[in-house]
């Protein structure tokens, strides 16, 4: 099985934004044979139960703790919670707030607000995914993740951790999707 994550290109890049120094790492993947409606609705509204069979070492523990309809609906405003499972059993439980959703333009960026790698020195982070649909079923996913962490810390091995994580996750969601269309 050959990974999403195909044409990698880290950028790398430092931006002043309100006195804050923010820096963002992009990557892309390729999902070949998953049309972009079943990869958003997978990294969306059914985040969670595509995770749970698609990388069940990944979280141990997850829920919506707020949403606008007050159910495990997920949209715009809502309060994740994760635990990770053995991939990453340092990492303490953390929250996620969706804090842009665009179903139209198919792009969703979580933000942590507690827990997790902010208690491991970041003191912002963001992660952000476009899908754009590159024809015959197959999506292109732009990832961006953008952060600042603690002053004199290096977190270059924390930053290099999380992406991973990240990666781990897309590249086993879309593997799930893959074979589930070839069933």
């Amino acid at each position: 099985m050959s990974s999403i994550l195909t044409s990698f290109q880290a950028l790398l890049r430092a931006t002043l934004t309100d006195r804050v120094m923010v820096s963002k790492i992009e990557f892309q993947a390729q999902a070949n044979q998953v049309d972009i409606e079943v990869l958003w609705k997978a990294l969306t509204k059914d985040k969670f139960e595509v995770a749970r069979k698609a990388a069940p070492d990944l979280l141990a523990e997850w829920q919506v703790l707020e949403s606008d309809d007050n159910g495990d609906n997920i949209g715009l405003g809502s309060l994740l919670y994760f635990r990770f499972g053995p991939v990453a059993p340092n990492v303490e439980p953390f929250k996620e707030r969706i804090v842009e959703l665009d179903e139209g333009n198919h792009l969703v960026k979580f933000q942590g607000v507690e827990g997790g790698f902010m208690k491991l020195g970041f003191t912002y982070y963001a992660l952000s995914l476009k899908l754009d649909h590159i024809g015959e079923g197959n999506t292109k996913i732009n990832a961006t993740f953008t952060y600042d962490w603690e002053k004199d810390f290096d977190g270059t091995q924390l930053l290099e951790e999380h992406i991973k994580m990240v990666k781990y996750y897309l590249n086993s969601a879309v593997s799930f999707l893959q074979q589930k269309n070839n069933v």
